[in-house]
């Protein structure tokens, strides 16, 4: 028959290698025994496995980088990141416009005052240029707004009736500008305005992507009557 080793235990259950032994090491030797049985060491997360899904991302991102096109001359599946790369670059080569945008500056409006009653605005036809509007029209703008009058003289400067400053010429034409010249779709203020002949309706058109809006046209806004009003009035 076989026997089992149970070690050498005495008559009331204790181990006798353990007979004589002092109780401090007893306990330090029961602790290590339980803390043997929770060894947290050996325990390590696994590590997840890429996908090929990412490792064709990587890829594609590289070719991307270095300007390859991944969809020539092969017939696979595309990622949407390729397909999307795709479809900007067909449209920076058939509309090379849209791939850059132009820079814009404009120099802010020269105000010179003419004695104590009169400021003159020195490159109002400069501006025009730059807008590529009409001074006619930009010029009833700011009279309308401004509530005053004003004459153009022989070059090419307007003269207002009234003292301004520079910060409040520059707020009516940001006004200007939103609502006479930049795009409501694109915000590109490269536009043309002109009028219908049949609506006699304002309309900007956009020269880079091609909208088109009505503008409301300019209304006059308050003219507070002078003495010298009513006298050619009644002239």
């Amino acid at each position: 028959m076989m026997m089992e080793d149970r070690g050498h235990v005495s008559s009331d259950g204790e181990d006798i290698a353990n007979v004589g032994r002092p109780q401090s090491e007893l306990v330090d030797d029961l602790l290590a025994d339980d803390l043997e049985l929770f060894d947290l060491s050996l325990k390590k997360k696994k590590k997840k496995k890429k996908k090929k899904d990412d490792l064709s991302e990587v890829s594609t991102s590289v070719a991307t980088s270095t300007g390859e096109r991944t969809w020539d001359g092969s017939d696979r599946d595309y990622g949407y990141i390729e397909m999307l790369d795709r479809i900007f670059r067909l449209l920076r080569e058939k509309n090379p416009n849209l791939s850059e945008r132009k820079r814009h500056s404009m120099p802010p409006p020269q105000m010179v005052r003419i004695g104590s009653r009169k400021t003159m605005w020195a490159n109002i036809s400069q501006m025009c240029d730059t807008l590529n509007r009409n001074m006619e029209h930009m010029i009833s703008f700011f009279i309308a707004e401004l509530g005053t009058e004003g004459s153009v003289d022989g070059n090419q400067r307007l003269v207002i009736k009234g003292r301004y400053l520079p910060k409040q010429i520059e707020s009516l034409l940001k006004k200007y500008i939103k609502e006479y010249v930049e795009c409501s779709m694109c915000k590109n203020p490269e536009t043309t305005l002109s009028r219908d002949s049949l609506t006699r309706l304002y309309f900007i058109k956009c020269e880079m992507c091609g909208s088109s809006r009505s503008v409301a046209p300019i209304k006059s806004g308050f003219h507070a009557t002078l003495r010298a009003d009513r006298r050619a009035a009644k002239k």
